[in-house]
């Protein structure tokens, strides 16, 4: 439920991005996509050190942060999720939404394959027929996408390098998040330091610091559910249940007036047969 749940919020997140304040002009290509991950992971840091306060949970931050030797792993840790960070919001205003589309269509696959390769995980006959089917729909996007973006290697090959590194040190998601955005909270600053002196900060208005904050929220909840969701079920079966995500971004282009060409429907109904083949795999399991 949690890794459903994260995949419906992310779908949003693309949709938020396109509500960005006005962005002075700078010298850096792509600067309102480096700015705005900046201020994600500012704001991140910030709701996660305030909740981890109010929950009582500070001092157990405190106490990983206190072992100095470990820092290296939060640093790896950091370094491995930082791109897609970036990525999830510089894109979408690159037009490059495609790429990363197929990238995370890609990216199920890579996990199921890690899943099995790696971690000698099964999958059950219908969980195969549903690998399979996806498999297909991904193979045949490669066909028709006009060349493959160093995106999709980026998204289909990262996150299973980060959540490989993450079940070597276990650690609960919340800290692990925390972790990740404090250690990068530094790069941040300097990088938007550099975009923009400290003194235009303070020309920013109240509106587009509540934008920033309610862009780091809406970036904060689906990946505290991602993260716990991939500690939680097996790597084969999350890998197959984040195909969910894409297609929901599917949709969200659909409602603001994307349209689909009938050659690239294909792609989109061998996905959504795999989603529902595993709904009801899971169903029938359960019951």
């Amino acid at each position: 439920m949690a890794s459903i749940i994260a995949s419906c919020l992310f779908a949003l997140l693309p949709l938020y991005v396109q509500f960005q304040p006005t962005w002075p002009e700078t010298a850096v290509a792509g600067g309102a996509g480096h700015w705005l991950t900046g201020q994600r992971i500012l704001w991140s840091s910030v709701i996660m050190l305030l909740g981890l306060s109010i929950v009582g949970r500070i001092s157990m931050l405190w106490e990983q942060l206190k072992q100095w030797r470990l820092w290296p792993r939060f640093l790896l840790s950091a370094c491995l999720i930082a791109p897609q960070f970036w990525l999830f919001i510089w894109a979408p205003l690159q037009g490059e939404i495609l790429s990363v589309a197929l990238g995370y269509f890609a990216l199920p696959l890579t996990l199921v394959a890690v899943g099995y390769f790696v971690y000698g995980e099964t999958l059950t006959r219908v969980q195969l027929l549903a690998c399979i089917i996806a498999a297909c729909g991904v193979v045949y996007a490669y066909v028709i996408a006009d060349g493959i973006s160093w995106i999709v290697f980026v998204v289909a090959l990262g996150y299973p390098l980060y959540f490989m590194n993450r079940r070597r040190y276990p650690m609960a998601s919340d800290l692990v998040f925390t972790l990740d955005n404090i250690f990068l909270l530094p790069i941040a600053l300097l990088g938007m330091l550099y975009l923009q002196p400290f003194n235009d900060w303070l020309q920013i208005d109240v509106w587009s610091w509540a934008y920033y904050l309610g862009l780091a929220i809406a970036g904060t909840l689906p990946m505290l559910l991602f993260l716990y969701a991939s500690q939680m079920l097996p790597l084969s079966l999350f890998g197959l249940l984040t195909y969910l995500e894409p297609t929901l971004v599917f949709c969200v282009g659909l409602l603001l007036g994307e349209r689909v060409e009938l050659i690239q429907w294909p792609i989109y109904g061998a996905i959504m047969l795999a989603l529902v083949l595993i709904a009801v795999d899971s169903y029938k399991r359960r019951g």
